[in-house]
């Protein structure tokens, strides 16, 4: 798999979400190894599952390129523009200790998705995003001090109305001003929000930090209509050599839906 490396988005948790690996931990571990994956990326809830799953990774041989954080926020209702600034604060205490964890265990970032709330819950847009603004110029100045990444997620309209475009992930990061905020670009959301998707990467550049492969149906790359080697074509055009992480609904089963995508990244690669 020239110029990038593959991961897969995996939970040792109950999860309420559907786009992630939830079977057995060490045998989702086996299957990506087995398949010549580089890394696992772990979407938990407790800072302490994060050291669990590092170790267990370890022992495969494969790394955390990103650390998911939207449990929080499904589980618990955790979220960083919620109008109780009580909730806020449990908001901003979790992934401060995921930070910590991650800088702990040499994960390649944290990711604030679904965390940063709905936009709905505060009294207006435009406060949810001033809230934000705020939460993410603490957690990042953090972040910094750790020496960790974090991933921001432009989210499709349906989940959030905070961030859904490169173009507003871009502004965000602008106003921000801090050199460990990233964008972590999703071709599920971007498949819905952008009008050109290979157009949008090229111009976040070298602001992505991460990446998420979904086909145009949450399924694995290939199920659906998204033209895979056209987009990574465009990944490529930024200089990205990171990872790219399937995060995907596991059908029709675990095994099929990671070698899919790792064949859709070595078809799609092979002429770059």
């Amino acid at each position: 798999m020239p110029r990038f490396k593959a991961a897969m988005v995996a939970t040792p948790v109950k999860a309420r979400f559907e786009a992630v690996a939830k079977e057995d931990f060490a045998k989702v571990l086996a299957i990506l190894k087995g398949l010549d994956f580089d890394g696992v990326e772990v979407s938990v809830l407790e800072p302490e599952q994060l050291v669990f799953s590092a170790a267990m990774a370890k022992e495969y041989s494969l790394e955390i390129p990103a650390v998911g954080t939207g449990l929080n926020f499904l589980h618990y209702g955790l979220s960083l523009t919620h109008p109780d600034p009580g909730v806020r604060g449990r908001a901003q205490e979790r992934l401060k200790q995921l930070i910590d964890a991650a800088a702990r265990v040499g994960a390649g970032g944290v990711i604030i998705g679904l965390i940063r709330g709905r936009g709905d819950e505060a009294p207006s847009l435009e406060a949810a995003y001033e809230l934000l603004k705020g939460q993410l110029a603490e957690l990042c100045a953090h972040a910094e001090r750790q020496g960790v990444r974090l991933f921001l997620e432009p989210l499709n309209r349906y989940e959030s109305r905070l961030v859904n475009t490169v173009a507003d992930g871009l502004r965000l990061l602008d106003e921000i001003g801090c050199g460990a905020l990233y964008l972590l670009l999703d071709t599920f959301h971007m498949n819905i929000e952008e009008r050109v998707v290979e157009d949008s990467i090229r111009q976040a550049g070298t602001r992505i930090g991460h990446f998420h492969i979904a086909d145009s149906n949450r399924l694995a790359p290939g199920l659906g209509h998204l033209n895979f080697g056209s987009i990574l074509a465009a990944l490529a055009d930024t200089g990205y050599t990171g990872y790219v992480s399937a995060e995907v609904i596991v059908k029709p089963d675990l095994e099929t839906a990671a070698r899919l995508t790792a064949n859709v990244l070595r078809v799609a690669t092979s002429g770059l």
